[in-house]
């Protein structure tokens, strides 16, 4: 299924067009076809084991797929120059699910590299500056001396989150961002994201945080067996009414809502407690 944006008159964030992606054992995406829009935030949700990270990792750029074409704020990576590549990297950040981090720099370290490595013009007082500025506000400013292997998941992940925008980028990708963050982190992770949406810059996440969704997604896109089964905004989708979409998307915020009312009111922005 097909899923496009009716503004054509806005370039999306990123526009994947018929994307197959296949093990030796089955597919996992089928012919997916789908455009994110710029300037907002769109959720991918689906059951375990349905594609999101890989659809997620070739929206990025980061997994080549077997069939189809990638278009990343206006690039194509399959055709991109070296110099081309580079910029696009410049104006993405990713936060991977199991945080990703190089294990033999210190946290600290790894913070810094992107600083370092795509904007070279900032001096070192000035990558101390704005790593202190990021760190203290999300929390994770005690032990930036330490390795990866050194602190909790959940400490790894908040670096991620960090290293991810340090950069201050365009296009932000995120999957599964709040998982073995502690609640304090992640009232203050939460906040940051809504501060970047609120800028005017893109998310496109993967999650079944039901409060990631209700509080900052524009747009959700429903997954299921490596296709895209509906994709609209977050008002659309809550009421759609479609019984196989309201039944994945049950199981999938079940899995973490701890909300005794109709479970697809946590998507309304008309009926959420989180709104």
């Amino acid at each position: 299924m097909d899923q496009m944006l009716t503004d054509e008159t806005i370039a999306p964030a990123c526009r994947l067009s018929g994307i197959s992606v296949t093990t030796e054992s089955a597919p996992i995406l089928e012919e997916v076809s789908v455009e994110f829009p710029a300037h907002a935030c769109t959720v991918v949700m689906g059951p375990s084991g349905s594609g999101k990270s890989t659809l997620l990792k070739v929206a990025a750029g980061l997994v080549v797929a077997d069939e189809g074409t990638v278009e990343i704020l206006g690039v194509d990576p399959a055709r991109a120059s070296d110099r081309d590549l580079e910029k696009l990297r410049a104006r993405n950040g990713f936060v991977f699910q199991d945080g990703a981090l190089w294990q033999n720099m210190s946290l600290y370290d790894n913070l810094a590299l992107p600083l370092r490595y795509h904007e070279r013009e900032r001096d070192d007082a000035a990558v101390r500056r704005r790593i202190t500025e990021l760190t203290r506000e999300l929390g994770a400013d005690r032990r930036l001396g330490l390795r990866p292997a050194q602190v909790s998941a959940g400490e790894r992940k908040i670096i991620s989150f960090i290293r991810a925008i340090v950069t201050e980028p365009e296009l932000l990708f995120m999957d599964e961002p709040t998982t073995s963050i502690d609640s304090e982190r992640y009232t203050l992770l939460i906040a940051r994201l809504r501060s970047i949406r609120e800028s005017g810059r893109t998310i496109i996440a993967v999650t079944h945080d039901a409060r990631i969704a209700s509080r900052i997604a524009d747009y959700i896109l429903v997954v299921k067996e490596g296709r895209v089964l509906r994709f609209g905004s977050l008002r659309e989708i809550s009421r759609c009414g479609d019984a196989e979409v309201e039944r994945i998307l049950t199981d999938v915020l079940s899995e973490t809502a701890t909300y005794d009312g109709d479970i697809l009111d946590l998507l309304d922005p008309d009926e959420s407690p989180f709104a």
